[in-house]
């Protein structure tokens, strides 16, 4: 209950379903607590390294739609055999984080009833002091040795024609002093009251661009796009006030709002103000419970979407700040096992990345819109769940989403051999089309585009998951249905998604 410990580590490996598609991500973690009652700390250390092969998709789609067309009449083809526009491109981002956050309480003790005949002392504790830290720090590098595909692939290079080696790194540290009145201590103390204030600073370096400067450029070298000077070594000094009050206590109302102000720096100017609110209640002899949350926000740009230079991308922008407000809610009735959301959200100066891969910023205000129904059904042995989203976007160029997506998972789940639990069934996943973002490998982000729609296909798999006292196991087959309904399959532009395939795993758990 006072102290604890912990480890975590976690490995992922896959050489992927098609052409240069491998990926490793590697993590593990510490954890730490003391919880006393005057003193408590929790502290965790995390380090991640994530590395990807970037294959920038198929060099064709037939080779999904129509593989007979490419091959002289033979209709079937090895996915690992599908040609992809990249093959000596990589992307590593690697990065850790200490994180600790330590309270000091002030209180009174008193006596507490532990039956008819005996009692004990408990410490309540009134206000809490508050110290957080938190240091954080990441790279991303992305290479590519192969110059004639990225000739093909990209339109410029800034610093190098031949290869590609862009590094970009990052790290903050941020000092949070707060003070909190605690909810409940007295019973005319219904709410919770706290205050704040927070430090950061910020430390970029990007890679030099000290090749462009000379005249005549290298060949095959293009200059920096006019106005664009990016200092490589950027610094940010971040200062924010804020508070929070918060009432969890009680059955019939329940509710949180925080406001955030920035006070110098890049920041200065920004709002933050977010609620909540909850409420329950009886009915046809079943709770009952309504939801509404919302927030206003005037925040500015990262900085690395203001200033940013690599081998193919280059910018320096002056961004104004992104305003957006927001209201939805949610309704869960028990009894039909229905649960319904909707939110509205305005957006002013959107900022996403055009056609080219590069930042832009939409002044003009956008409107987005989605509901969404969770209904389950359930008869005997047999459960049907179903989750159905309806959205729209006022400017689908800018923000595009597909109107409608679902997810439908109809099994059988029941108790078979006295401790077996099976559930035996399929589940799908359907959107309709839209022009789906592509990725941009360079950047590790994710672009507009009008060339070509994507959607309208049903992704099934058929599954059996198992579980025996303290062992848990599963057999699916995945994308069961390929190319029954149609051969358009692909997640993005140029993307296809995984091919059918049998998959299993098994996971035990030692108490």
């Amino acid at each position: 209950r006072r102290i604890g410990v912990g480890a975590n580590l976690d490995y992922l490996y896959s050489k992927g379903s098609y052409e240069s598609q491998a990926a490793k991500d590697f993590n593990f973690g510490f954890t730490t607590y003391y919880n006393g009652d005057r003193y408590q700390v929790q502290a965790f250390y995390n380090h991640y390294n994530m590395l990807n092969k970037e294959n920038g998709g198929i060099t064709n789609d037939l080779y999904i739609l129509d593989p007979a067309e490419l091959q002289g009449g033979v209709s079937k083809i090895d996915p690992k055999n599908i040609p992809t526009r990249l093959s000596a491109a990589h992307t590593k981002v690697w990065g850790q984080e200490l994180y600790i956050n330590q309270a000091f309480n002030l209180g009174f003790w008193k006596e507490e009833a532990v039956n008819d005949t005996l009692t004990r002392e408990v410490y309540v504790p009134v206000t809490k002091f508050l110290w957080t830290f938190d240091y954080q720090n990441a790279r991303h590098k992305f290479s590519n040795t192969n110059a004639t595909q990225a000739q093909d692939f990209w339109q410029n290079f800034y610093l190098n024609a031949q290869e590609t080696n862009d590094k970009t790194s990052y790290w903050k540290m941020q000092n949070t002093l707060g003070v909190q009145l605690i909810e409940g201590f007295q019973k005319w103390a219904k709410f919770g009251l706290s205050a704040y204030a927070s430090y950061e600073i910020r430390k970029y370096t990007q890679m030099t661009d000290s090749v462009t400067m000379l005249s005549p450029l290298p060949d095959g070298l293009t200059p920096l796009p006019q106005g664009v000077t990016v200092d490589p070594n950027g610094t940010q000094n971040l200062l924010w006030v804020g508070g929070r009050i918060t009432k969890q206590q009680g059955s019939i109302l329940t509710y949180n709002a925080d406001a955030k102000f920035g006070l110098i720096g890049d920041v200065i100017g920004d709002i933050d103000i977010s609620g909540d609110i909850a409420t329950r209640f009886k009915l046809f002899g079943d709770t009952v419970s309504i939801k509404a949350n919302g927030h206003f926000r005037n925040t500015a740009q990262p900085y690395l979407i203001q200033h940013y230079i690599s081998n193919n991308f280059a910018w320096d922008n002056d961004f104004g700040k992104t305003r957006s407000f927001k209201v939805g809610g949610e309704l869960t009735i028990p009894w039909t096992r229905t649960i319904i959301s909707a939110g509205f959200e305005n957006i002013q100066n959107h900022v996403y990345f055009d056609k080219n891969g590069l930042p832009a910023q939409e002044k003009d205000n956008i409107q987005v819109f989605s509901a969404t129904l969770l209904q389950r059904i359930k008869f005997g042995i047999w459960n049907w769940d179903n989750s159905i989203t309806y959205q729209t976007s006022s400017k689908s160029e800018v923000i595009p989403i597909p109107t409608l997506a679902i997810y439908s998972n109809m099994y059988l789940f029941f108790k078979a051999f006295k401790d077996l639990y099976v559930q035996f069934g399929v589940d799908c996943n359907y959107y309709t089309r839209y022009y789906a973002p592509v990725y941009q490998p360079a950047t590790m982000t994710f672009h507009i585009q009008d060339e070509m729609k994507i959607g309208n296909y049903p992704f099934m798999n058929v599954y059996l998951t198992c579980k025996l006292k303290k062992t848990r196991f599963f057999v699916m087959f995945s994308h069961v249905n390929q190319g029954w309904f149609s051969k358009e399959y692909f997640s993005m532009p140029h993307y296809p998604l995984n091919p059918r395939r049998l998959q299993f795993g098994i996971s035990v758990d030692f108490a």
